[in-house]
C-alpha cells in the first residue's frame, strides 16, 4: 500500500473509529395519556440522565458502558429500571395507568432480579427469622442465584456480551446485599463467623459493580475487621479501599460511596460512625477533592454540615391533621424533638410505641414538644392512618415527600425512623438518635435545665 493509500485508510478508520464510539443510546417516549415529564437517573446515584417532556421526546444519551436507571415520573411510586448501552434503543412507553414499561428483554430481566429478591426474601421469613442455624442462609440463596444466573443465560445470544455481564452482577449483587444485610444488620454477627465466608464467592470488581457497589465495601469491613481488631479511623479504611481495589476508577467510586454512606445511612455503618464527624468529613472531602466522582458527596455533606449538633435548627412549616400550620419558629423556647416517620415504614411503625411513651410522660410539660413528623408521600395515607391509631397524644404533623423537600435535605433525612432533638436555644442537640429511649429522656431533661 503506497503512502496516499494508507494515509486514506487511517482517515477513514479513525472516522468510523469515531462514529462506533459516540454511538449513543437513542431513548424515545410513546403514551397513552398526557405526557408527565419523565426522569430517567442512574440506579446507584439517582443522577439525572435524560429528561423526557412534550417538547422533547426523543433524546441520545452518550455512555461508556452499560448502565443500569429508573424510569419515574412524579406520580408513579413505582419505577421502572432499564439498562442504557451504546447500540440499544429505549422506547419507553407509558399507558394511561401511569405504568412505565420498555418490552426490552433485558430491562424485563433487570426487574424480575428486583423483584423476585424482595419476593424470595418474604417466602423464605420462616427460614431468616426462625431457623437458629443461620450456616445454611447463604446456601439457600446460592441456590437461588444459581436458577437465576441460569435463566439470565438463556437469552444470552439476544442480549449481548457488555449487557449480560450487567445482569448477572445485580443478580449477584443483590443476593449478597442481603446477606451483607442480614449477617451485619439483622443477627449482629461477628466478621470472623463462619456465616460471612461467602464473601469469597463475590466477584471480581468490574464497571458494572458501579451498579451496586456496597457489596464491596461490606466485603472490605469483613476482611478489614478479620485482620485487625477493630476500624481505628475512616482514614484508615479508605487506604484499605485503595489497597484491595486495583482499578483506580473503581477505588475513586468506592471511596466516595463510602463517604456518602456514612453520612445518608449510619447505621448501616455501626462500627464506623462513632468515628466520623464534622472534622472527618472535612478532611475526608479535602482528600478526595480531585477524586472524579467527588459529586457523590456534594449534596449529602451540605446537608451533614447543617444537621449537626449546635447547627441552628432549619425552620420549617408543617400541617397538622385539621389542615393548619405548624411553624417551628413560633415553638422555640421549648425543647422539641421530633419523630420523622411514615405509613409504610415497618420500623418506624415498631418504635412508635415508644415515641408515644414518650409524648405521654411529657404532655403537661409546656416546654417539651414531642412532633411525630409524617413525610409520607399521601396526606390521605397518612390521615387514615391516624384515624385507625385514634391517639391524640403528641402533635402528628406532615410534610408531603418531606425527605426529598428543602425539609429533608436541610435534617439529612435519607432514611427513616430518623429522631432528632433541639434545645430551647433553637439549636440542634443532636440530629442522628438512634431510637427512642430512656437516654433520649434524660436528653431532654438536661436540655429542660440548660438556659
Amino acid at each position: 500500500m503506497n503512502l496516499k493509500n494508507l494515509l486514506l485508510a487511517v482517515i477513514i478508520c479513525s472516522l468510523v473509529g469515531c462514529q462506533k464510539e459516540n454511538n449513543p443510546a437513542q431513548i424515545s417516549l410513546q403514551t397513552e395519556t398526557a405526557l408527565d415529564t419523565i426522569y430517567i437517573s442512574e440506579f446507584n446515584t439517582e443522577r439525572l440522565v435524560a429528561k423526557i417532556s412534550d417538547s422533547n421526546r426523543l433524546q441520545a444519551v452518550n455512555l461508556v458502558h452499560p448502565t443500569a436507571v429508573t424510569i419515574n415520573h412524579k406520580n408513579n411510586d413505582d419505577p421502572y429500571l432499564a439498562i442504557l448501552a451504546k447500540n440499544k434503543s429505549l422506547n419507553i412507553f407509558l399507558n394511561q395507568d401511569g405504568i412505565i414499561n420498555t418490552h426490552d428483554k433485558a430491562d424485563s430481566l433487570l426487574n424480575n432480579l428486583w423483584h423476585s429478591n424482595n419476593k424470595f426474601i418474604s417466602d423464605n421469613s420462616s427460614l431468616l427469622f426462625g431457623s437458629n442455624n443461620i450456616d445454611t442462609i447463604p446456601l439457600v440463596f446460592e441456590t437461588f442465584r444459581q436458577e437465576r444466573a441460569n435463566n439470565i443465560d438463556l437469552y444470552k445470544d439476544e442480549i449481548g456480551t457488555d449487557i449480560l455481564e450487567l445482569l448477572h452482577y445485580q443478580n449477584d449483587a443483590r443476593i449478597y446485599s442481603f446477606l451483607f444485610y442480614y449477617g451485619r444488620m439483622i443477627k449482629e454477627l461477628e466478621p470472623d463467623n463462619t456465616y460471612f465466608d461467602f464473601v469469597n464467592k463475590i466477584p471480581k470488581l468490574t464497571l458494572s459493580s458501579k451498579s451496586l457497589p456496597d457489596i464491596y465495601l461490606y466485603k472490605y469491613e469483613i476482611e478489614y475487621l478479620r485482620e485487625n481488631d477493630a476500624i481505628e479511623s475512616i482514614t484508615d479504611f479508605l487506604a484499605f479501599i485503595d489497597q484491595k481495589t486495583n482499578n483506580k476508577e473503581l477505588a475513586d467510586y468506592l471511596r466516595a460511596s463510602y463517604i456518602k454512606g456514612l453520612i445518608e445511612a449510619p447505621t448501616y455503618w455501626e462500627k464506623h460512625e462513632r468515628l466520623f464527624n464534622t472534622e472527618v468529613l472535612t478532611q475526608a472531602l479535602i482528600s478526595e477533592k480531585e477524586n472524579p466522582y467527588n459529586y457523590l458527596l456534594e449534596k449529602s455533606s451540605s446537608s451533614f454540615y447543617v444537621s449537626q449538633s449546635g447547627e441552628k435548627a432549619y425552620l420549617f412549616t408543617a400541617e397538622d391533621a385539621s389542615g393548619n400550620q405548624y411553624k417551628l419558629e413560633d415553638h422555640l423556647g421549648k425543647v422539641i424533638f421530633i419523630d420523622n416517620w411514615a405509613t409504610w415504614c415497618r420500623a418506624c411503625l415498631n418504635h412508635r410505641p415508644s415515641v408515644l411513651e414518650l409524648a405521654d410522660k411529657y404532655k403537661n410539660n409546656s416546654d417539651v414538644e414531642i412532633l411525630l413528623m409524617s413525610v409520607d408521600s399521601s396526606k390521605e395515607k397518612w390521615l387514615n392512618f391516624l384515624n385507625k391509631e385514634n391517639s391524640e397524644i403528641g402533635y402528628n404533623l406532615f410534610i408531603e415527600d418531606g425527605r426529598s423537600e428543602e425539609y429533608g435535605q436541610q435534617y439529612n433525612i435519607n432514611f427513616i425512623p430518623k429522631y432528632m432533638l433541639i434545645g430551647k436555644d433553637g439549636k440542634i442537640i443532636n440530629a442522628n438518635i438512634q431510637e427512642p429511649s430512656v437516654a433520649v429522656e434524660q436528653a431532654i431533661e438536661n436540655a429542660l435545665r440548660m438556659q
